[in-house]
C-alpha cells in the first residue's frame, strides 16, 4: 500500500499544478500570434505632412520591412498640434502591433516643455522600438534675403527686430527650439511661424513668404542642392560629412551651438515584447547594411539602430536636454 501512495498525487499538488498550467495559458495564444505576426497591413504613424524628414525615413522602412515580412507597412501622415495628435492616437491605440509611430524629439521629449495639455505621456504610453537615424539641422533662408552667412543673418535680423518669419515643421520641433536657442544665444527678435510639416514650410520659404529654417537636413538639402533656397551652416558641433565646406553655426558665428534630431519608431505602452523585438531586429539589420548606410546618408541622415533599451534610455537623455534648451529659451507651454 505504501508504494501505491507512494506515486499517488495528492489533491494539494493537482491543484497547484493546474494553477501553472491555467497561468500559462494566456502566454501561449500571445507567443504564437508574435510569432505568426504580421499577418494583415501595418501601420506606420508619421505625425507630420507627407514630404518630410519623418515622412522621407519612414517611407524608406516601411518599403524594407514590407519585404521582409510579406506584408504592408504602411505610411500614415496624421498631422497636428506638434505631433500631439498622432502620438496620442498610438498610446491609445490598440497594443496589439499593428500600430506604430515614427517619433520625433518633439512627440517624445519636447512637446511636454511647449503644450499645457498633454493628452499622452511619452515615456509611460509609447514603448520604444529603435531609433532610426540622426540627422543635422540646416539654417537656410530664402534667396531674395541678402545674407549669406550666418554673421550677416545676425546682423540682418538684428537691424529689422521682429521683422525676420522663421518657419518650422511644428510648434516643439526641433526646428523650433532649435531656432529658439539660436535667438537666445544671439541676441536677434524673429517671429516664429511654425506649419503643419516641413514640406508645407519650406514652400514658403522658397516662394519668400517666411525668410529662414533651422530644420531637418533631409528636407531641407534636395531645394539647397537646387539652388531654391541658400544653407548657411549646419546645426551640429562637427561639420556633416556629406557636406564638407558648409560650416557649423558654430564656428560660422554663435559658439557653442548644437542641435540635432533624431527619428525612432515608438508602439503602444504593453505591445508584446516579441512583436517588439521582431521589428526591432529587423530594421536593425537593415540600418547596418551597406544599402541601408547608403540609402539614409544620401538623405542626409546618419543610421542609428540598437536595441528599445538603447532608445529608451536616449530618450530620457534628451527630454532632459531639451527640457533645459526650452527653460533656456523661455519658451512657456501654450
Amino acid at each position: 500500500m505504501q508504494s501505491q501512495n507512494r506515486f499517488r498525487p495528492n489533491r494539494r499538488s493537482i491543484l497547484i499544478g493546474g494553477a501553472a498550467a491555467l497561468g500559462a495559458l494566456p502566454l501561449l495564444p500571445r507567443r504564437a500570434r508574435a510569432a505568426e505576426w504580421p499577418t494583415r497591413p501595418v501601420k506606420l504613424v508619421v505625425p507630420f505632412a507627407a514630404g518630410g524628414t519623418t515622412d522621407i525615413l519612414a517611407r524608406v522602412v516601411a518599403a524594407k520591412v514590407s519585404e521582409e515580412f510579406g506584408q504592408q507597412f504602411i505610411v500614415e501622415n496624421k498631422t497636428g498640434a506638434g505631433g500631439n495628435i498622432a502620438a496620442d492616437a498610438v498610446a491609445k491605440a490598440e497594443p496589439d502591433g499593428y500600430t506604430f509611430i515614427v517619433g520625433t524629439p518633439g512627440t517624445h521629449a519636447i512637446n511636454k516643455f511647449v503644450f499645457k495639455a498633454m493628452t499622452y505621456d511619452q515615456i509611460k504610453d509609447i514603448a520604444p522600438v529603435i531609433i532610426i537615424a540622426r540627422v543635422a539641422n540646416l539654417c537656410s533662408v530664402t534667396n531674395s534675403l541678402p545674407v549669406k552667412s550666418v554673421v550677416e543673418l545676425i546682423a540682418h535680423a538684428k537691424s529689422k527686430p521682429g521683422e525676420l518669419f522663421y518657419c518650422t515643421p511644428g510648434l516643439g520641433s526641433t526646428a523650433h527650439l532649435s531656432t529658439e536657442l539660436f535667438k537666445s544665444m544671439t541676441g536677434v527678435d524673429m517671429t516664429h511661424v511654425p506649419y503643419k510639416g516641413s514640406a508645407p514650410a519650406l514652400t514658403d520659404l522658397i516662394a519668400g513668404r517666411v525668410q529662414l529654417t533651422i530644420d531637418n537636413l533631409p528636407a531641407s538639402q534636395p531645394f539647397a542642392e537646387a539652388g531654391q533656397i541658400r544653407p548657411l551652416a549646419v546645426s551640429t558641433a562637427t561639420r556633416w560629412p556629406l557636406l564638407p565646406d558648409l560650416p557649423t553655426i558654430a564656428e560660422a558665428g554663435v559658439p557653442g551651438y548644437e542641435a540635432a534630431s533624431w527619428f525612432t519608431i515608438g508602439a503602444p505602452a504593453k505591445t508584446p515584447k516579441e512583436i517588439i523585438g521582431r521589428l526591432n531586429a529587423s530594421v536593425d539589420k537593415f540600418l547596418k547594411t551597406e544599402d541601408g548606410i547608403a540609402r539614409l546618408r544620401k538623405l542626409g541622415a546618419e543610421p542609428a539602430g540598437g536595441s528599445p533599451e538603447d532608445m529608451q534610455a536616449y530618450v530620457l537623455a534628451e527630454t532632459e536636454k531639451w527640457g533645459k534648451v526650452a527653460k533656456f529659451a523661455g519658451i512657456k507651454p501654450e
